[in-house]
């Protein structure tokens, strides 16, 4: 992975943090000139984002994100549903990232999709093929139900382009059972 897709990854994956605090704000404006430099869409996104505001990207991010399962930021969910596999799933995701010394934040799960995105930015040895195919899938999915239009569709398709594998195949099953030794979470997330 390039230096240049890896600092996509790592911009996108603060895009997609909560715009409800004003870190959020203040990351997006420092990041912008050079969001626009590795990626003209990037910087078209944070020029959008500023013009939809505040308030109304909360309202949209909580929509999208929070209250519709389709466009769940996190990537066990839309592999495994509300299984007892996903349980697992994340116990031992967990137990990944404590072997390799980090701890999951207390107030996130380990397949959030924006720390995923980090460790692929920071720690692109980490990643394995079948990793980047499922990540690039998820954000496929959830480019694919926000539908044209929305604000955020263009950032899951800059995510799919940086990761290298813009999927054209059909969604899987959430009754898929993934290996999980090939899915490692981040271990920075800011």
């Amino acid at each position: 992975m390039t230096d240049e897709k890896r600092l996509v990854l790592k911009i996108a994956s603060g895009l997609l943090d909560y715009p409800g605090q004003a870190a959020f704000w203040h990351r997006m404006a420092e990041r912008e000139s050079l969001a626009a430099e590795l990626d003209v869409r990037l910087g078209a996104i944070i020029e959008a984002f500023r013009q939809v505001g505040p308030l109304e990207l909360e309202k949209l991010y909580v929509q999208a994100f929070d209250f519709d399962a389709k466009s769940s930021l996190y990537v066990t969910a839309h592999e495994l549903g509300d299984s007892r596999d996903r349980g697992q799933a994340l116990i031992e995701l967990t137990e990944l990232y404590r072997r390799a010394g980090y701890e999951v934040p207390d107030n996130q799960l380990a397949d959030f999709l924006p720390m995923m995105l980090e460790l692929a930015a920071v720690h692109p040895d980490m990643m394995t093929p079948p990793l980047t195919e499922r990540m690039t899938q998820v954000a496929k999915q959830i480019a694919e139900h926000l539908g044209q239009g929305h604000a955020y569709r263009s950032l899951f398709e800059v995510i799919q382009d940086a990761l290298g594998l813009r999927m054209t195949m059909a969604s899987p099953s959430v009754d898929e059972n993934p290996d999980l030794a090939d899915l490692p979470y981040p271990i920075e997330y800011q």
